[in-house]
């Protein structure tokens, strides 16, 4: 008997072992499998995320299963604090989402979508790094909505892309002071931190021109590929950590 309870608690401490452990060391899984880790998930945001599904949509017109299960709502100059709004208020004139044609806020987006995650890129038109008390007021209204019409689903914050050094400092050192606030809140309030900012920096910590659109902030398509990249990664980590199954 007493052998038995020791073989017992020790298969209990080798199953403990593997859930801290993970499965660090795994194979890499497939593009086409980590991709499905966005399966039933929302991008919002803004021109980041416009350029990001534009570049995603040229891939599928040849490879339809290119991140086939993302949805993406995004407006060109959409802000944080609109993300955080519950309803369009009458004849307002704030860049809003669209869906079905009609303008709407991402929380009746998340409402009628119900998404297992959304992934959310915003702040850089109203130079969100400047004012951390509001952003974490956003972030707080953002996910508070989400708990009020679709608590199943996940939320991810992604960092704010770097400018360029024709932008230069003290853009640069706001941004990066921001996603390392940004990336604590995350921690402390539940929601996921992604960083799609350091794999698309240069040495002298800038976006290049060569992944540039615009020699600012915005990424070409040779950007938004790292971009696609970052995400598989991430993917793959969190495989690799145990927190997630193909």
């Amino acid at each position: 008997m007493k052998m038995q309870k020791r073989l017992i608690f020790l298969l209990f401490l080798l199953l403990a072992a593997f859930m801290l452990c993970g499965r660090a060391g795994a194979e890499r899984l497939p593009d086409e499998t980590l991709m499905t880790y966005y399966d039933r998930s929302i991008f919002a945001g803004d021109s980041v995320i416009c350029l990001f599904r534009n570049y995603v949509k040229e891939i599928r017109n040849k490879d339809a299963g290119y991140f086939s299960g993302v949805k993406f709502y995004c407006a060109y100059s959409y802000q944080l604090q609109t993300a955080s709004m519950e309803y369009v208020s009458a004849n307002s004139e704030r860049v809003h989402l669209t869906y079905k044609g009609s303008k709407a806020t991402l929380a009746e987006i998340m409402k009628k979508e119900k998404p297992a995650e959304v992934f959310i890129h915003a702040g850089l038109n109203e130079y969100i790094h400047k004012h951390i008390d509001r952003a974490e007021n956003y972030i707080d209204k953002i996910l508070a909505l989400r708990d009020k019409y679709s608590p199943d689903t996940q939320i991810y914050f992604l960092s704010l892309t770097p400018v360029t050094k024709k932008i230069g400092n003290p853009r640069q050192e706001g941004h990066d002071q921001y996603n390392e606030w940004l990336s604590q809140k995350c921690a402390e309030t539940g929601a996921v931190f992604i960083d799609i900012t350091t794999p698309v920096k240069s040495e002298d910590g800038f976006l290049p021109k060569t992944l540039s659109r615009d020699n600012e902030f915005h990424l070409n398509n040779k950007g938004n590929a790292i971009f696609a990249q970052t995400l598989l990664d991430f993917a793959q980590a969190q495989y690799e950590a145990g927190l997630w199954t193909p």
